[in-house]
């Protein structure tokens, strides 16, 4: 049942970050085209960089599930590496936990930033004009996905510590080894022993 439903976040994650991918893509043809308007014709296209600016912190929030669940976020493990498995279970704990801490508080603030907005019926004051309920929910819902997968990982987590199983654990929010930075990083490399084998 976790499991399933951890591939089912881990899909959603994928999806989030390849929408958030494209919102990057847009913002910078966008601001690319309007460089090269200012340069050729003298005019620039409105709005460019408000625009550019949403997109930018969108994405980066639809990012946030993706990078958690593929253990992308950058960890300090100098001395993590040296400590017993089982200190490094709990070191893995207190950092998911301090982080869910984090998202939730900064989720709820921006929650309630979202219901001023929608109660005021808030607008940019630019020249688009634009109604701040469309990017600010958007990157709500960045948060809210974040948020919500942090808790399951913390759920499985120490749903595994309280089991003993510290390899699951590891797998689910702990630091990447470098067996696995290895092996992640040479993953798309074609094994030099092959050719060997195709010649003989």
């Amino acid at each position: 049942m976790y499991n399933a439903t951890l591939q089912k976040l881990k899909s959603t994650a994928r999806i989030a970050v390849w929408i958030g991918g494209a919102m990057m893509f847009f913002a910078a043809f966008m601001v690319t085209i309007d460089v090269l308007c200012r340069k050729l014709f003298g005019i620039s296209l409105a709005g460019s960089d408000e625009i550019s600016g949403y997109l930018f912190a969108i994405s980066t929030a639809f990012a946030f599930p993706f990078a958690l669940l593929q253990k992308a976020n950058v960890r300090i493990d100098v001395a993590y590496l040296l400590c017993p498995k089982r200190v490094r279970a709990l070191l893995d704990l207190l950092g998911i936990t301090l982080l869910t801490i984090f998202a939730v508080v900064v989720t709820w603030r921006a929650l309630l930033m979202v219901s001023v907005t929608w109660e005021n019926n808030s607008h940019s004051i630019t020249p688009l004009h634009t109604p701040l309920i469309i990017p600010q929910g958007l990157w709500l819902l960045g948060w809210c996905l974040f948020c919500f997968t942090l808790l399951f990982v913390l759920f499985g987590m120490v749903s595994a510590f309280l089991r003993g199983r510290l390899d699951e654990l590891q797998a689910l929010g702990g630091a990447t080894s470098m067996e696995e930075e290895i092996k992640e990083e040479t993953s798309g490399l074609i094994d030099p022993t092959h050719f060997d084998r195709k010649e003989n």
